[in-house]
């Protein structure tokens, strides 16, 4: 049995190690097929490693800069029209949700009662401020959850008896 490519060039470029690359190279030893790859491998091998990369163009940072620039451009432009999209969606979602409405109800008898409820609170708003109602409203609820939480852990009278 042959050894497959990947193990022959493996062994040609020294990334085949270990108890692996060991059999191999037995097998290679023994084997003339396998043998002669190998070696035409190992040619290749060399003659790939006095290969140069070729010096980059003389304007590649600046031509990579400034292509990054402009798609940083393009990307700032695009999510900002995005940013302009949303309220612009929001307000024609609104338009036809409250053109949908007014066919059943009329919305400005809506808003007519949202104006009357907004001005009846700045006209109680400082009675209440000055009174501290907010206080007693918060003071009762407190007590109450309390009052809850206490009646909960308690026994009933009818269970202590049984």
């Amino acid at each position: 049995m042959h050894l497959v490519n990947a193990q022959i060039q493996g062994l040609a470029d020294g990334s085949l190690r270990g108890p692996e690359g060991f059999s191999a190279r037995e097998h290679c030893d023994g084997c003339v097929e396998c043998g002669a790859e190998l070696s035409l491998y190992s040619a290749l091998n060399g003659q790939l490693a006095t290969l140069h990369d070729p010096p980059p163009p003389v304007d590649f940072t600046a031509s990579v800069l400034a292509a990054v620039s402009v798609r940083e451009v393009q990307l700032t432009s695009r999510r900002h029209t995005l940013l302009a999209a949303i309220p612009a969606a929001a307000i024609a979602v609104i338009a036809i949700v409250g053109w949908g409405f007014s066919a059943s109800f009329h919305v400005d008898k809506l808003l007519e009662s949202f104006a009357v409820a907004r001005t009846i609170y700045g006209v109680l708003g400082p009675v209440f401020a000055a009174t501290r109602v907010y206080l007693g409203v918060g003071a009762f609820l407190f007590l109450a959850l309390v009052l809850t939480a206490l009646s909960r852990t308690l026994k009933p009278t009818y269970a202590a008896e049984s």
